[in-house]
């Protein structure tokens, strides 16, 4: 995604936009954005952008909580630009084709969402994630019923060659993170201690999807 920052004093940055997937399954989706390797789809090849968990998490209760028939409900994981802003964003979309995008109901839900996210004045436990797949059922479980935590950046296990310290405590700052989640199987060996061993470096707690 090529989009520049706008100039504004809004501290909070929603993207509501397409989901296109090849598979084309009708869906909802919240996720952050930023690139863990090569910029495929817009952004810096190795950068983060801030995000916002307790949006993300808010959205995606809100489809939960108002599902649309047909309609699949999800975080994707953190995986395209912009990255370089200095406000938090996320996008929250309607996929996975034009079919959907043209469903009145469902610009009517994310719309919804939008002003349930901007009203909420619930605090939660940030939190950045690490391992499983693109669709992320671990994370989303968390992020739809656990009253405490909410979810930031997300790094799946395709990303596993890719982290680094210094990206794993990127995510963890530009997540605004007190804890970080780690889908134990789904996330490489050599990966897992990497991100663990940053992890107790830095005096960050971590807790395993099962624990929560």
């Amino acid at each position: 995604m090529f989009i520049d920052e706008p100039k504004s004093s809004a501290e909070v940055f929603i993207v509501a936009s397409s989901h296109f997937s090849s598979a084309g399954n009708p869906a909802l989706v919240t996720h952050p954005t930023g690139n863990w390797g090569k910029a495929e789809l817009g952004g810096e090849e190795r950068n983060l952008s801030y995000t916002y968990p307790a949006g993300q998490k808010k959205g995606l209760q809100q489809f939960a909580q108002n599902p649309l028939e047909g309609f699949e409900v999800s975080m994707e994981v953190t995986h395209h630009g912009p990255t370089k802003w200095k406000k938090p964003l996320f996008f929250i979309e309607i996929g996975s084709s034009e079919r959907e995008w043209k469903i009145k109901k469902a610009g009517e839900l994310v719309a919804s969402a939008i002003s349930e996210i901007i009203d909420d004045s619930d605090e939660y436990d940030n939190a950045v994630a690490f391992g499983g797949t693109h669709y992320c059922p671990s994370f989303n479980r968390i992020q739809i019923e656990n009253p405490n935590i909410a979810i930031g950046h997300i790094a799946p296990r395709y990303a596993s060659e890719f982290l680094t310290e210094e990206i794993i405590l990127e995510a963890v700052t530009k997540s605004s993170a007190e804890i970080a989640i780690i889908d134990w199987k789904g996330l490489k060996s050599e990966a897992r201690k990497k991100v663990l061993s940053t992890l107790e470096a830095s005096g960050i707690e971590w807790k395993k999807t099962s624990e929560l």
